[in-house]
């Protein structure tokens, strides 16, 4: 696989969807001139990266995979849905963590 350029590849998906860039923006938690710096950009930190597949509901790490993309009649990626449990998944996962820090948090004040 080659080099791929991840910016234009969120700006292609972005356009796609129709969305607002003020709504993407704060889906992100970011304000619209960053946003513009994404679509510029080679590489992306994989915490980003996951945000905005989750914002824009596309799996953009698929175009780091040596496995060739593979599409349905519709031309949706098959492997969608998986990416998508994998999504929630990590969702869940992230709020049990969330949990336990609250809870971490709470026990600190207790031993004080």
């Amino acid at each position: 696989m080659g080099y791929v350029e991840i910016g234009p590849k969120i700006k292609e998906v972005f356009d796609h969807r129709q969305m607002k860039l003020t709504d993407f923006a704060d889906e992100l938690g970011t304000v619209r001139q960053n946003v513009y710096r994404i679509f510029r950009k080679r590489h992306l930190d994989t915490g980003l990266l996951l945000r905005i597949s989750q914002v824009l509901n596309h799996d953009f790490f698929q175009y780091y995979s040596n496995e060739p993309a593979q599409t349905d009649k519709n031309g949706n990626h098959s492997s969608e849905t998986e990416y998508q449990r994998q999504l929630e998944l990590s969702r869940k996962e992230i709020d049990y963590l969330r949990r336990i820090i609250k809870l971490m948090e709470e026990k600190s004040v207790l031993i004080r």
